[in-house]
């Protein structure tokens, strides 16, 4: 090649590079914004995790309470949520090497959002700790707390609590015995009907007619207490000394009265216990 076309082709070459300089400095920048942008959604990745994990620690510490739930089923609902969250949570990847594929990759990263995985675990958590609180509502309550929540309800009457003086079984405060025990008395029952005591009697009439005129709440002081009490009152059921309808309750027996009807017990029996275990 000759010296004069030697210097056309550099002189294009040249004209060339130039040309593309401006696009090569381009894509430089986009590839630098579309890096930036990756590690700002993964510095945002990061916040969004640290908050998902907070709550699933929390909702742990909860579910460690040594007061078990009222309602078993939370329990369960709180580990479906933290088996929700934990499936839900995002890891970044590691960074593409072209532009385009960052960009994707911020933009994926940006979208995550855990609102409904939030809103999950807290709903379990408040459905727990309310659930817990209403264990203790009805874990050795006072005697005073059960008349305050017996009062008013429909087809209760006259709650009244037993004292040392007037014990009709003798157990107030002994060792296995009840910590408190409130009879009522019930327009479901034929109140003319029910056997006074007379003179064996401790002269009051809700206490004398026992669960027979409608019902008792026992409370004792641990559930075991309560339990081997109804099993003893269960040794009783279907024979003609049969002491009525019975369960337990936390630390409490819901006795109501033989002279109901089943669907009466299963109304009164709910609508007691809704009472001992409203939270206010």
């Amino acid at each position: 090649m000759n010296r004069p076309h030697r210097r056309i082709v550099a002189l294009f070459v040249m004209v060339a590079i130039a040309l593309s300089l401006p696009l090569l400095a381009g894509c430089d920048q986009e590839k630098k914004d579309a890096q930036a942008a990756f590690e700002t959604a993964s510095a945002s990745l990061d916040e969004k995790n640290a908050e998902l994990d907070a709550a699933i620690a929390d909702l742990n510490e909860a579910m460690g309470s040594e007061i078990k739930p009222l309602d078993d089923s939370c329990t369960k609902a709180c580990e479906e949520a933290i088996s929700a969250a934990q499936a839900a949570k995002v890891t970044a990847p590691e960074m593409a090497s072209t532009a385009e594929e960052i960009s994707a990759q911020a933009s994926e990263l940006e979208a995550t959002d855990y609102a409904a995985q939030l809103e999950t675990i807290d709903t379990s958590k408040q459905a727990l700790l309310d659930s817990i609180k209403q264990r203790e509502q009805i874990t050795n309550p006072t005697e005073a707390f059960v008349i305050q929540r017996l009062t008013g309800l429909d087809h209760v009457q006259t709650p009244t609590a037993v004292t040392e003086d007037m014990d009709p079984n003798g157990q107030l405060n002994k060792q296995g015995g009840y910590t408190a025990t409130v009879y009522f008395l019930s327009d479901y029952v034929d109140q003319d009907g029910i056997y006074l005591p007379g003179i064996e009697g401790t002269g009051n009439e809700v206490i004398d007619k026992g669960t027979d005129g409608g019902g008792a709440v026992e409370v004792y002081a641990n559930e075991s207490d309560a339990i081997r009490r109804n099993e003893y009152l269960a040794s009783f059921d279907g024979s003609f000394i049969s002491s009525g309808y019975h369960a337990v309750h936390g630390t409490c027996i819901v006795r109501l009265s033989n002279e109901m009807t089943a669907s009466q017990q299963q109304e009164m029996e709910a609508a007691i216990v809704e009472a001992l275990t409203r939270l206010e």
